[in-house]
C-alpha cells in the first residue's frame, strides 16, 4: 500500500470529518482495498477550495465600556458565526457596570473567547490593545451596543477568494433605541449603491466615495487582512479616529484592493448614551482639528491627482466641521486660538475661491454679520423701505 493510500485511510480513521474534505489528484488504479487508491508516485493531497476558507481565521475584536444591557446580543452574533474559525477578542475598558461579569461568564463557556481588561483608556486604545492580541488571518471590529450577522464572516471571506481582495466593505442596517427617527436620520447610513460588486484599487474607493458624498469612515463595515494593516492604528487622542484610521488605511498602501458588497451585514444601534449622540464638546472641535492635522500628511504624496482633491475635500470637511462645532459649543465666535489653527490647516488644503466664500463667514463671524446686513439692505431696498 503507498504512503497516500496509508494516509488516507489513518484520515478517514481517526478525522473522517477532515478526511471528507481532502481530494486526491493522480492516474486511479482499481484496488478493493481502498477507494482512495491512487499511483503513488504521482499522488497530491489538497483541501477543496470550498472548504480552504474555513481553515482562514477571522479576529473578531470587540472594545466594551459599560454597555450591560446590550452585551449578551453583541457577543451571542459573533459566537453564532457560521464560519468555523472565528477568535473574539473582547477588551474591557474600565467598566463600572457588570459588562466585565457578561465577559468572563460568556469566556467560561467558549474557549475561543478572549478577554483582557484594561483601565478606561478610550475606544482607540481598547481596539488598538485587541489588535495587538489578534492571531486571525482578518480582522472584523465590532462595537459592543451592536451586533452583526450570524453569516458576516462567511460572507466576506468568500468575496475575498472570490476577488482575491485585500478589504471588504459592507453596509450597515442603522435602527433607532431610544432615538426617534427625526433625532437619528443624521446617522442613518445609505448603501453605496455606485461601487456595489466592484473591486477596485482603495485609494479609487476612498476617491468615488467621496465624489458620490457617501463615504463611510467607520471601521466596523470593513473587515481586513490583518497583514495588510501594517503599522496602522488607531490615533488616542481624537474622538474622530475612524476618519483617521480607515482613510490612510486607504490611502497610504498602493498595494490594497477594496471591494464593495452590497449586502447589510452589521445592525447598528443608535441610542441616547452613545458616542454618535453625545452632546458636543471642546473634544470635538480638537478631535476634528487632529485628523485634519494627520491626514495633511497624507494629501503631500497624492495632492496632484484625483484622490489628492478627494481628500482636500474631506479635510475641508473636517475642519467646517471643527468650526461649526466650536459654534454650537461656545455660541459665539472662535477663539484667537482655534481661528488661528483652522486658517492654517486650510490653507494647506489650497481651498478654492468658492470654498472661501462658503467657510470664511464661520472662521470670522464678523464677515457674517456684514453678510447679513447686506441682504437685508437688498432685500429692503427692492421693496421700497429704507432700514438704514
Amino acid at each position: 500500500m503507498g504512503l497516500c493510500q496509508r494516509a488516507s485511510k489513518c484520515l478517514k480513521k481517526n478525522n473522517p470529518e477532515f478526511c471528507k474534505r481532502i481530494f486526491f489528484r493522480g492516474p486511479l488504479i482499481k484496488s478493493k482495498m481502498h477507494k482512495y487508491s491512487i499511483y503513488p508516485k504521482f499522488a497530491l493531497c489538497s483541501i477543496k477550495p470550498e472548504n480552504a476558507m474555513n481553515s482562514e481565521k477571522v479576529s473578531i475584536i470587540i472594545p466594551v465600556y459599560n454597555v450591560e444591557k446590550y452585551l449578551a446580543e453583541c457577543l451571542n452574533s459573533a459566537i453564532s458565526q457560521d464560519h468555523g474559525n472565528i477568535e473574539i477578542i473582547a477588551i474591557n475598558d474600565g467598566s463600572t457596570d457588570a459588562s466585565l461579569s457578561i465577559l468572563e461568564e460568556f469566556q467560561a463557556k467558549h474557549d475561543n473567547m478572549i478577554v483582557r481588561s484594561i483601565r478606561n483608556q478610550g475606544l482607540s486604545v481598547a481596539r488598538n490593545t485587541g489588535l495587538e492580541i489578534a492571531t486571525g488571518d482578518y480582522i472584523l471590529f465590532l462595537d459592543s451596543d451592536d451586533f452583526i450577522e450570524k453569516h458576516t464572516a462567511s460572507t466576506c471571506l468568500k468575496h475575498f477568494r472570490q476577488h482575491q481582495t485585500d478589504i471588504v466593505f459592507f453596509s450597515p442596517n442603522v435602527f433607532f433605541d431610544g432615538v426617534s427617527e427625526d433625532v437619528g436620520r443624521k446617522f442613518k447610513s445609505e448603501s453605496i449603491t455606485d461601487l456595489q460588486n466592484e473591486s477596485c484599487p482603495a485609494h479609487l474607493f476612498f476617491t468615488k466615495s467621496i465624489n458620490l458624498k457617501k463615504y463611510q469612515v467607520s471601521a466596523c463595515l470593513y473587515i481586513y487582512k490583518k497583514n495588510k494593516l501594517g503599522n496602522i492604528k488607531f490615533h488616542p487622542k481624537t474622538l474622530y479616529e475612524d476618519c483617521l484610521f480607515t482613510t490612510r488605511l486607504l490611502l497610504e498602501n498602493n498595494n490594497v484592493k477594496v471591494t464593495c458588497i452590497p449586502d447589510k451585514l452589521y445592525n447598528r444601534r443608535v441610542r441616547p448614551e452613545s458616542i454618535m449622540t453625545q452632546k458636543k464638546q471642546e473634544k470635538h472641535v480638537l478631535g476634528y482639528l487632529i485628523v485634519a492635522e494627520e491626514l495633511l500628511k497624507l494629501k503631500l504624496t497624492k495632492e496632484k491627482s484625483e484622490t489628492g482633491k478627494a481628500l482636500n475635500h474631506f479635510i475641508q470637511v473636517m475642519l467646517s466641521n471643527a468650526s461649526t462645532t466650536y459654534r454650537i459649543v461656545y455660541n459665539h465666535k472662535l477663539s484667537h486660538h482655534i481661528r488661528k489653527r483652522l486658517i492654517i490647516l486650510y490653507s494647506k488644503t489650497r481651498p478654492t475661491l468658492r470654498t472661501l466664500k462658503n467657510i470664511a463667514p464661520y472662521i470670522f463671524p464678523e464677515l457674517l454679520e456684514i453678510i447679513n446686513l447686506l441682504k437685508a439692505f437688498t432685500v429692503n431696498k427692492s421693496t421700497g423701505g429704507s432700514k438704514f
